[in-house]
């Protein structure tokens, strides 16, 4: 089951399954998101917040939607795995479309924790637009 956000700019599916990198770029090419784990497992825990920026080295990808093309994407989703650090990462995209009406898509490693103070706080120490609340399946803009 998926849910569409409330935010309008990130779903949060459900069931833990495997993705594919194809069905994961469908998934943002129609301006939604995904969280998922290194193996591309989905992150079906309800609870918790996902804060991006948590590998400041390796950086986010940010491009228009529009332009992003799936060999860009698989590139970007590939280079993301290589580079989980920690099981609480996961490997996240998703599509704004408050900066740009045409979405502007990002993909990067994001931290989950538990508490929305401190992923709060993470999120504006690291300069991130938002977080994404699991439990409520929504984005937090800061």
């Amino acid at each position: 089951m998926r849910e569409t956000p409330r935010s309008g700019v990130y779903v949060k599916l459900q069931i833990s399954s495997t993705m594919t990198i194809k069905s994961l770029y469908f998934l943002v090419q129609e301006s939604e998101g995904f969280s998922v784990t290194p193996d591309l497992l989905t992150y079906a825990v309800k609870e918790g917040y996902a804060v991006g920026g948590a590998v400041p080295a390796v950086g986010v990808f940010k491009c228009l939607n529009d332009d992003l093309s799936f060999r860009t994407f698989n590139r970007e989703i590939n280079r993301l795995q290589s580079v989980v650090t920690d099981p609480t990462q996961v490997i996240g995209a998703w599509v704004d479309v408050v900066e740009d009406p045409k979405g502007v898509a990002y993909l990067e490693l994001s931290d989950v924790v538990r508490s929305k103070q401190v992923a709060l706080e993470l999120a504006r120490a690291r300069g991130e637009k938002a977080i994404y609340d699991f439990a409520n399946s929504e984005s937090i803009y800061l």
